[in-house]
């Protein structure tokens, strides 16, 4: 991970010049990227996405030049599809970014450079970058009038995972003033050089930021939680490895996050556990999904020939059952479940079962849950619900701009695509709480950690 511990800006005398490119899009659009935390291609929308500037080079973000302006042809593209639509353009600091993009001409022609800070010529209208790209490069997003403003943001106070706090709304009537003579998407497209194959749902990226986003909130809770967490950023020390390494299952953790493959792990719980992860985020990548408990019971089900163990064999029988049963009426009460299932494995699997997202996790608590229990059950409900499904109460500020940076980062590792999106601090749980791990206090409430019943029934996703 490119994330620096000390500092999400440069100082003054070190920063690169604002090198400033803007997204034609509409309001829907927009409010889902907020929601996901990224731009995306329209496969990462899920069927959501309304036609506009980036349907026309599939996987690939069109970002017009500040001095050119947006073409008008974009702007009506981004409002074809429905009346209701409202043009937005979204304006984005590309100054800390490299990697190859392709500069557009007005004529269609398209030309490599290393970085978007490369020379222009007079007929360059856009760059073309490779998505996802990550919101904290965004640095406003702008409506046309006070009425359109006003009516983005009622949209999105009424979905549940939307947080404008972070964010720049303005009206930017001189954004609409749009570029004259550029007609857009170009007569004469290099369609070959763009295939529909390179769009792809951001399914790493997204199941990256539901983890991170629950390490962040279970760090609240215990020395483990905390130790796990700085680990997954990047910021462990030899305490923190030492903690995390003590759980066979916890331990693999490290090498997931950072995208180092399979570590060889011996120990069939952990291989178990994160065999499970990696069957979720297997499925999410399927076009039509089936339930995630359904997905955990098939791979369970396809291991229990392959544990050698007489002992655990049976008890992942006795776990298969009472994960089918959890879904009806039988089963038995939550306590007496978490009692019939002990292990650190069963119970976290139960978890699985018993509470429906996040939120409900971070909300419940009971004797039998140790914090090795509390901190791998969040990483499955991370994975569950991903980040696109956290209502605004888990989406701290600091929090939102590093997931969203190191969500996109993610996808570009796994593409190989050479676009390096700069660097970012990670941020860290509130000193106030680590003060109180280091004093032995007990373990922050759902009311200290933030965590609210969500008064809104909808989300974007």
């Amino acid at each position: 991970m490119s994330a620096t511990p000390d500092a999400t800006t440069k100082p003054r005398s070190r920063r690169k010049p604002r090198r400033i490119w803007h997204l034609a899009t509409n309001h829907q659009n927009m409010l889902y990227m907020l929601a996901a935390g990224m731009v995306m291609g329209p496969a990462g929308f899920r069927g959501k996405h309304y036609f506009d500037s980036l349907s026309v080079y599939p996987g690939w973000i069109p970002l017009f030049r500040d001095d050119i302006g947006v073409p008008a042809d974009a702007l009506n593209q981004a409002t074809s599809e429905r009346n209701h639509l409202l043009p937005c353009i979204a304006s984005f600091d590309l100054s800390e970014l490299s990697g190859l993009v392709r500069v557009l001409s007005r004529d269609g022609a398209t030309r490599d450079v290393a970085t978007p800070a490369a020379r222009k010529r007079k007929d360059d209208i856009a760059i073309l970058v490779r998505a996802p790209l990550p919101l904290n490069l965004l640095r406003s997003i702008g409506l046309r009038s006070s009425e359109d403003k006003q009516s983005f943001e009622d949209n999105a106070w009424n979905v549940a995972n939307i947080d404008l706090s972070p964010h720049r709304i303005e009206v930017a009537e001189s954004l609409f003033a749009t570029a004259v003579g550029t007609s857009w998407p170009p007569d004469q497209r290099q369609v070959e050089l763009f295939v529909a194959e390179s769009d792809d749902p951001p399914v790493l990226g997204q199941t990256l930021g539901g983890i991170l986003a629950m390490l962040y909130h279970t760090a609240n809770r215990s020395d483990l939680g905390l130790a796990a967490y700085r680990l997954a950023v990047g910021a462990g020390q030899d305490k923190d490895s030492d903690l995390v390494q003590s759980n066979p299952i916890l331990a693999r953790l490290p090498d997931w996050v950072h995208g180092h493959g399979e570590s060889g792990q011996s120990d069939t719980r952990a291989r178990l556990y994160w065999g499970v992860i990696q069957s979720l985020l297997v499925a999410q990548k399927k076009e039509h999904p089936q339930s995630q408990i359904d997905v955990a019971l098939e791979y369970l089900e396809s291991q229990l020939d392959k544990v050698r163990e007489i002992e655990l064999e049976a008890r992942l029988e006795r776990l298969i059952v009472d994960m089918r049963n959890c879904r009806g009426l039988g089963g038995g009460t939550v306590t007496e479940l978490l009692e019939r299932h002990k292990d650190t494995l069963s119970k976290t699997l139960m978890l699985f079962c018993l509470r429906e997202s996040c939120a409900d996790l971070l909300e419940f608590s009971h004797p039998s849950i140790t914090d090795a229990d509390y901190v791998l059950a969040g990483i499955l409900f991370g994975v569950r619900d991903s980040w696109l499904q956290l209502p605004r109460e888990l989406r701290d500020a600091e929090l939102f701009a590093f997931v969203s940076y190191q969500m996109a980062e993610a996808q570009h590792r796994e593409s190989n695509d050479g676009l390096i999106l700069g660097e970012f601090r990670r941020p860290m749980p509130p000193a106030a709480r680590q003060a109180e791990f280091r004093g032995g206090g007990k373990p922050a409430s759902a009311k200290e950690t933030g965590v609210k019943p969500n008064g809104n029934d909808s989300s974007c996703g």
